[in-house]
């Protein structure tokens, strides 16, 4: 059985920019695409990245997509055997190694896609739509209600942070705060990058992050889906005076899920199977107020829309 995360957003349009809707988009790309097949495909330097749509929806029903990390021919893995081998791995030119992740977005703003390690987050998506179709769309990862009540109740008494994180191409993925947090020209040189920030265990128990480094610790949690994948912020609660420890990306909106393995590839999951649980997933998650009463990344910098 292949595990995965189905994790939700919310999508938007960008202020100033024209309202995004999933499915003329959707209807735009496949149009775009039946005319030249290559315009699925963004080759933006840093990464490729592929969208195919699957379903434009209908009524309450998702559009559903499926979003690609490909790896370029200057990117590409290499066979070996137990002889000692190395040989490249034979593909044809319109042929790309690729990870999937799959994309449902429902009409009223919901999101959600099936996350497991190497496939492609959203902050793809975005680009994608960007660069080719010259469309802005938002994607704002939801966290569980009491989420952004245990980290509004430790602000001002910060004591570290542990960070991980990962800049998956070199657009959208968080520059600023790698400039703040992480000097610029370290993050280019390693676009891995684990840290802490602290007081440290022994430091005075009176002393807290500072304001600005506070502000950046905000700013990553907001932006935790697109490039984070380990954040756990400890900090004084103002209630009751204990240290209180959150991890961050436990607190997102997600459930488990497990599939077989497609047919045709034993590494992947059926699509099908995948879009049905989401919808399952959304529609369950609806019935329980859970995405109505959901935090927006937004809303831990008082920025919530």
């Amino acid at each position: 059985m292949l595990k995965r995360s189905l994790i939700f957003h919310r999508w938007g349009s960008l202020p100033g920019k024209p309202d995004f809707s999933p499915r003329d988009t959707a209807s735009r790309l496949i149009a775009e695409v039946a005319a030249n097949s290559d315009f699925a495909i963004l080759d933006s330097g840093d990464a490729v990245t592929a969208v195919e749509v699957v379903e434009v929806g209908s009524g309450d029903g998702p559009t559903n997509l499926r979003l690609f990390a490909l790896r370029g021919a200057d990117n590409r893995p290499f066979k070996w055997d137990s002889t000692g081998s190395v040989s490249p791995i034979s593909l044809r030119d319109h042929e790309y190694p690729a990870d999937v992740s799959h994309v449902s977005l429902w009409p009223d703003g919901v999101c959600a896609h099936d996350y497991a390690k190497d496939v492609p987050r959203l902050s793809r998506l975005s680009l994608f739509l960007r660069r080719k179709l010259a469309i802005h769309a938002t994607f704002d990862a939801l966290y569980r209600e009491d989420m952004l009540e245990k980290l509004t109740a430790m602000k001002g008494q910060m004591r570290s942070v542990e960070v991980a994180m990962t800049r998956q191409h070199g657009e959208g993925s968080g520059g600023g705060v790698f400039g703040t947090l992480v000097p610029e020209n370290f993050g280019q040189r390693a676009p891995s990058v684990r840290f802490t920030l602290g007081m440290g265990r022994y430091g005075p128990r009176d002393m807290y992050l500072d304001e600005e480094t506070e502000e950046q610790v905000f700013a990553l949690a907001e932006q935790a889906d697109d490039f984070v994948s380990n954040m756990i912020i400890r900090g004084r609660n103002h209630s009751s005076g204990r240290v209180e420890t959150v991890n961050l990306l436990h607190e997102r909106l997600q459930l488990p899920a497990e599939f077989p393995s497609s047919a045709s590839v034993s590494s992947m999951p059926d699509p099908g199977d995948v879009f049905l649980a989401l919808d399952t997933a959304y529609k369950e998650l609806q019935r329980d107020g859970k995405i109505a009463s959901a935090v927006q990344g937004q809303k831990m910098r008082g920025k919530g829309r």
